[in-house]
């Protein structure tokens, strides 16, 4: 997942084919940003407008920062006490990320009902002193696992928060820390074919040419990607329906021409959906390698340099028996403007 599950360890699929849909193409080789010590395992990641990186990571309370380049250098950008994990991260306005916290027993894949926090991670003076001012928007008492975060509204600060093991998205206002359940349904509950906790994972908007707007969620137990058509305040509009089904699927971001680059852990691939044919194409890794070992979220670069370029974080765990293979490690995927 993006958040491994103990349960997984009886999933003997996780090496198989992605799905009968997939389409073959010449693969891109990934070449390495940073690879972290040993026994570290990141979770997700954001791209600040200046290029540089952040990503969280699930074996400890930390976020770091790391340039563009091959063989960057990692920056600690903060560390949460009383905390364990950081998950998933959200810029809503320039230089102004969100990012949620909580406890998880990292062998097992257990988490703390209740433990789970909002912050507010501003980074606009952390080129100048080197530190990120972090304060605290809110905590989910509720809450099982929170993971996926997604843009709603910036404009009046709405951020979508995907609790994985309740298999609900909630809205949650960065500005008041008020926050509500707002989408809650089928195919965002966990459930066949896969034996695991984890419901929905990944959540993103998107508006169609139309003027629509969708919630695009990915579901790891029910291995689909879905949409659920929105309202404006965030509400459904409609029924949701599956993109496409048979990927073992964490988070995922989209292309300009509205295609889904997935991050595929369940096989250690990062493929490309175009969600009118609903066709996959895997574009890099291989479920009999380690290069992409459980590789959980993509986001494309931010400069004029790097705009084709896919950066994608991995976990480097083995779902068979818990452990990690690889060191985490944060990668690009430099794929031209022919896969973009």
């Amino acid at each position: 997942m993006r958040v491994l599950i103990h349960l997984f360890a009886i999933l003997t699929s996780l090496t198989g084919a992605l799905c009968k849909h997939t389409e073959p193409h010449d693969l891109v080789t990934p070449q390495v940003v940073h690879t972290f010590p040993n026994g570290t395992s990141l979770e997700n990641l954001a791209i600040r407008a200046s290029g540089e990186i952040l990503c969280t990571v699930l074996s400890a309370p930390e976020i770091y920062q790391l340039d563009p380049i091959e063989n960057s250098s990692a920056k600690l950008v903060h560390s949460f006490p009383g905390y364990t994990s950081v998950l998933g991260i959200v810029e809503m306005q320039p230089d102004q990320f969100y990012v949620v916290a909580g406890n998880v027993t990292f062998a097992t894949f257990s988490s703390v009902q209740g433990s789970w926090s909002a912050f507010h991670v501003n980074m606009s003076e952390f080129d100048i002193n080197g530190a990120a001012t972090v304060t605290k928007v809110t905590d989910f008492p509720d809450a099982l696992l929170l993971d996926g975060l997604g843009v709603l509204s910036r404009e009046q600060g709405l951020v979508y928060v995907a609790d994985i093991y309740a298999g609900v998205v909630s809205i949650l206002n960065v500005n008041t820390g008020d926050h509500y359940v707002a989408i809650n349904n089928s195919l965002t509950v966990a459930g066949p074919p896969n034996f695991t906790s984890a419901g929905v994972n990944g959540v993103h908007v998107f508006e169609e040419p139309n003027g629509t707007l969708y919630l695009y969620f990915s579901n790891t137990a029910q291995s689909l990607l879905a949409r659920i058509p929105i309202n404006a305040n965030g509400t459904p509009a409609g029924e949701p329906e599956v993109v496409v089904s048979g990927i073992k699927v964490d988070d995922f971001t989209f292309d300009s021409d509205g295609n889904i680059l997935q991050a595929v852990l369940g096989s250690n691939e990062v493929a490309k959906i175009n969600v009118t044919t609903k066709k996959v194409t895997i574009i890099a890794g291989n479920p009999s390698s380690t290069e992409l070992m459980s590789v959980t979220s993509a986001q494309f670069g931010r400069l004029c340099d790097d705009e084709d370029t896919l950066y994608v974080t991995m976990n480097g765990a083995n779902f068979s028996d818990i452990a990690l293979v690889v060191p985490g490690a944060l990668k690009m995927l430099k794929l031209g403007p022919r896969l973009v």
